[in-house]
């Protein structure tokens, strides 16, 4: 470990409120060469108030011998109950550096200060162009410039126009490149003003000639570069508007009114079309409604169903000797469930299995079942569901049928744990006297649910365990290691992740 790693002064978070906060730091690459730019990640995961927290300047807080941070470049981002801080940096010579642990101070809701600090991160730097990193380095974060100059005019220009022109171009200015009225001397113009930090006057000179030529790939540049410096930020972005009205701001005044004269006959058009439509749709209806007789009201027409419905349930009793329930296709079903848990001795991580036992009609075929425990805290489905072999219910007629549900505790429990049992039950029923005999079949969801089971899931015994057991508890643990990487060479930093299954 470098002297790099030592724990420099605390970095104050102003404007959090919290407690409990962690930090954690990460880069998105550990073998780099020297210069090369990495992303330093800095997460704050708890509950605290992120709302105000802005990224701090981490420079101060690193040896500039080993790292170079763009505090320009910070940026946050907000997920879960974590806050992120996004920075660019650099190694700056050769070796395995370490990035160090760095101290942040936040307040507490009492108004006390608290800290919390992040983990050193490992860097193995390897030999680069040192020049072209220092130049690189110059370029982040600095505003965008508009297109470069044009210096050949697209009209003619006489002699000592010309001249004019040549001698605006060798000391290029606003004010050189204001005496001519063609295009490529009006971007020169918005390009002078730009660079000399006059973005209003530029973006005027923009507004101007995109509405004469058009909104062009250059003219979009040099509005962004403007904005760039009216902001202050190499994150300026073209309008939203500029962007969505591309298709009609890519042409000239003339053209856009055309386009827009255009757009408003057509839909002019389209609306007497539909105003004819609703005309006639109009007519058709008055015609339909002298002809046809008048609808008697909704809730008129509800009860007249309704009447029909019963006469029909009253003529089928009286052929068929057979009432039809309320529902339709309803038929009563004498189904019960019961559950028990085997063996009624349990212990933490120690299989075991819910029986559960559904009494129903030998003439009904039970399918799609589902058994639902309404409890399940601390409880784990160890295996798929199991048909045993059908036991006898104390209605002769009737078997039960029984299902057993695999399960173990990982925590201590003591409750009662309700089932309920869900599914589809299907039959075939027959009635009606000699002449009006009848078979009807049938099939209808059915619920019902079990009485609780009493259960006591006791802790493991204390017989045997170290004094930093932490509680797993498992009869078949794998624990394996990978890298993130197969191929090194000496003093790579490799990632290693230890899972246990």
């Amino acid at each position: 470990m470098t002297g790099s790693a030592f724990l420099l002064a605390a970095i104050e978070l102003f404007g959090v409120v919290g407690e409990g906060i962690s930090a954690r730091a990460f880069f998105d690459a550990n073998n780099v060469k020297v210069g090369d730019p990495l992303v330093l990640t800095v997460d704050f995961i708890g509950e605290a108030d992120f709302a105000s927290l802005h990224p701090p300047a981490l420079s101060q807080a690193v040896d500039r011998r080993d790292w170079k941070v763009d505090d320009a470049s910070a940026k946050t981002d907000t997920y879960s109950s974590a806050r992120r801080l996004v920075y660019r940096v650099r190694p700056m010579r050769e070796g395995v550096l370490w990035f160090p642990r760095l101290e942040f101070v936040y307040m507490s809701p009492s108004g006390a200060k608290l800290s919390v600090e992040s983990n050193e991160i490992p860097v193995h730097a390897k030999a680069g162009e040192q020049v072209a990193v220092e130049e690189e380095w110059q370029d982040i974060g600095k505003l965008p410039d508009p297109d470069g100059l044009a210096l050949e005019p697209s009209v003619g220009l006489g002699d000592d126009e010309m001249f004019a022109w040549r001698k605006a171009c060798a000391s290029p200015s606003a004010e050189a490149f204001a005496q001519f009225d063609f295009p490529e001397a009006r971007m020169n113009e918005a390009r002078c003003a730009t660079l000399a930090g006059e973005w209003r006057k530029a973006l005027g000179i923009y507004s101007r000639l995109e509405w004469k030529t058009g909104q062009t790939p250059a003219i979009e540049r040099g509005i962004v570069a403007a904005l760039a410096r009216k902001y202050g930020s190499a994150d300026a972005e073209l309008p939203v508007w500029r962007q969505v009205l591309r298709p009609v701001l890519k042409y000239g005044w003339k053209m856009r009114i055309s386009l827009i004269a255009g757009a408003a006959v057509l839909a002019l058009l389209l609306f007497r079309v539909l105003g004819r439509l609703v005309r006639a749709l109009a007519a058709v209806a008055a015609v339909l409604a002298f002809v046809l007789p008048p609808v008697p009201a909704s809730a008129d027409l509800v009860d007249e169903i309704d009447r029909m419905h019963r006469e029909m349930r009253e003529q089928m009793h009286q052929m068929m000797g057979f009432s039809f329930g309320e529902e339709e296709n309803s038929v009563t079903l004498d189904i019960s469930a019961r559950a028990y848990a085997e063996p009624d001795d349990l212990q933490v991580g120690e299989r075991f299995e819910f029986i559960i036992e559904i009494d129903a009609p030998k003439n009904v075929t039970l399918e799609n079942l589902s058994v639902r425990p309404g409890e399940t805290f601390g409880m784990t489905v160890a295996g798929k569901i199991e048909m045993l072999t059908d036991a006898k219910s104390a209605n002769p007629s009737n078997p039960v049928h029984r299902l057993a549900l695999p399960v173990r505790y990982d925590v201590p429990f003591r409750g009662a744990v309700p089932f309920a049992v869900e599914g589809m039950a299907s039959g075939r029923r027959s009635g009606g006297r000699r002449r009006g005999a009848f078979s009807i079949s049938f099939s209808n969801s059915f619920r019902v649910e079990a009485k609780p089971v009493a259960i006591d899931v006791k802790p493991l015994s204390k017989d045997g365990q170290p004094d930093d057991f932490a509680g797993i508890v498992s009869d078949s643990l794998v624990f394996s290691e990978r890298t993130d990487l197969k191929r090194v060479e000496t003093n790579d930093v490799i990632q290693i992740t230890y899972s246990l299954d």
